[in-house]
C-alpha cells in the first residue's frame, strides 16, 4: 500500500507525463487533458483547506515573468491561444484569435492589499502560494469554485491543474493542460 506522500508523487508523475493545455481556468478546454474523479479517500483528505495568502509583494508578481508570452493550448481538436503579460503589480491575460488579434476583454490577477488573484465574491480566486517555477490559487470562498496551479515545465512549456472538490452531484476531480510557446501566423 502507498503512503500519502507516494501516491502524491505517483500521481505529479501520471500527470506529467500527459499532454495537457490550459486557459482562463475554463473546465470545458483540453488538450489530450487528463480528468480524473479523486478516489473516496482523496475526497475525504484531512489536510486543512488552503485560504489566500495576503502578504504578497511585487517581487513575488515579478517571480511570474516565465509565464509572460504568447501561447497555444487545444480544446479537443481546436487550438487555443492566449498572451500574458507580466506587470508591477498584474498579470494580464488575454485571449486571441487564430491570427493573434485580441478576442475580449483581458482578464487580470492583480495584487492588492497583499493578495494576489481575480474575480469577486464567490468567483474569487487568490494565490496561496508564488515561487520562482508555480503559482497556485485557490478559492477565496471555502467550497466554491475550483483551485488551479501554473507551474513552469523545463522545456519551456507551462501546465495548469486544476481541481473542483466534491459536490453533491459530482466527485471530486483534476484536469491538467499544457501551454506551448506560439506566434500568430506559423
Amino acid at each position: 500500500m502507498f503512503n500519502r506522500k507516494q501516491m502524491y508523487f505517483g500521481m505529479a508523475l501520471l500527470f506529467a507525463a500527459c499532454n495537457f493545455a490550459c486557459a482562463r481556468g475554463d473546465a470545458n478546454r483540453t488538450n489530450a487533458s487528463v480528468e480524473s474523479p479523486a478516489s473516496a479517500s482523496a475526497a475525504a483528505d484531512p489536510r486543512p483547506v488552503a485560504t489566500p495568502a495576503s502578504n504578497f509583494t511585487p517581487t513575488d508578481v515579478a517571480k511570474l515573468k516565465w509565464i509572460e508570452g504568447t501561447w497555444r493550448g487545444m480544446d479537443g481538436d481546436k487550438p487555443f491561444y492566449e498572451r500574458y503579460k507580466v506587470e508591477d503589480k498584474a498579470v494580464a491575460v488575454e485571449s486571441l484569435k487564430e491570427d493573434g488579434s485580441a478576442d475580449g476583454e483581458a482578464e487580470r490577477f492583480e495584487l492588492k492589499d497583499g493578495q494576489f488573484g481575480k474575480g469577486e465574491g464567490d468567483k474569487r480566486s487568490a494565490a496561496s502560494e508564488i515561487t520562482d517555477s508555480y503559482v497556485q490559487f485557490v478559492s477565496a470562498v471555502p467550497g466554491k469554485g475550483n483551485n488551479f496551479r501554473f507551474e513552469k515545465q523545463s522545456d519551456g512549456s507551462w501546465i495548469a491543474l486544476l481541481e473542483w472538490p466534491a459536490a453533491a452531484d459530482k466527485p471530486a476531480r483534476r484536469k491538467m493542460y499544457k501551454m506551448e510557446r506560439w506566434q500568430p501566423g506559423k
